[in-house]
């Protein structure tokens, strides 16, 4: 009888559990990870860049759908910020090992992210609810242009074997390095919001402020660019 008590108030923690993980935003989440991981061990070609691409095309439609669809959940939460970290490790890798980028701008991306997920891994240790796997806003936005900041990056490199003109792969290099400069305000901004989550145990929501504070940075460096292109 004790057993049969248990397995009833045990069965609907495990739906709760099943209904979470089995959703569409998941299989999203799952199915573009898959691709981007195929595509980045052959990302030096115009197929597997082209996976890369989707793939984390994909990262960004998850969430729609999960709030289009009513299924947002911790679980989700958290297996996008897992897939999202281990398609960057991966794609930083290859783009290292075939010498696509910059080091200095695999290097940042790289550290910047490892940090986070660490930060990220403490403040769920110290954290009664498990809402710290969700990525800020400005993460999100940091995350994105060090995709497109490495997707230009790679481009470049395919610019360079398939054209006779120097002129794609230059402006597909700089387009890399003004994505790149560009999500330093935000990845910076983020990678201070996980280490203090990890410090106080809990996660706090972005200030319209502090937000706008990233923004103007944001402007500074646009402007400053600009001035240095002219000069």
């Amino acid at each position: 009888m004790r057993t049969m008590k248990k397995a009833r108030e045990a069965s609907p923690v495990a739906h709760k559990i099943a209904k979470d993980i089995f959703t569409i935003p998941n299989l999203i989440s799952v199915t573009g990870a898959a691709l981007a991981i195929h595509g980045s061990e052959k990302i030096d070609t115009a197929e597997g860049l082209t996976e890369c691409a989707v793939g984390r095309l994909a990262d960004v439609l998850d969430g729609k759908v999960a709030r289009m669809t009513g299924q947002t959940s911790n679980t989700g939460a958290a297996l996008d910020a897992t897939t999202d970290k281990i398609v960057m490790a991966k794609i930083l890798y290859e783009m290292n090992k075939k010498e696509l980028a910059p080091k200095y701008v695999l290097g940042t991306v790289a550290l910047l992210n490892s940090i986070n997920a660490v930060a990220t891994g403490i403040a769920n240790l110290r954290s009664d609810e498990k809402a710290e796997t969700r990525p800020t806003k400005s993460g999100k936005v940091g995350l994105a242009m060090e995709t497109a900041a490495l997707v230009a990056y790679a481009a470049a490199e395919l610019a360079d074997k398939r054209t006779d003109s120097p002129k794609p792969a230059k402006l597909l290099r700089e387009l890399g390095a003004g994505a790149f400069a560009a999500s330093l305000p935000f990845a910076a901004h983020a990678t201070y919001a996980y280490i203090k989550r990890a410090i106080n145990g809990g996660a706090e929501k972005e200030k319209p402020r502090q937000i706008a504070d990233v923004n103007r940075s944001l402007g500074s460096i646009a402007m400053l660019r600009c001035l240095s292109g002219h000069s």
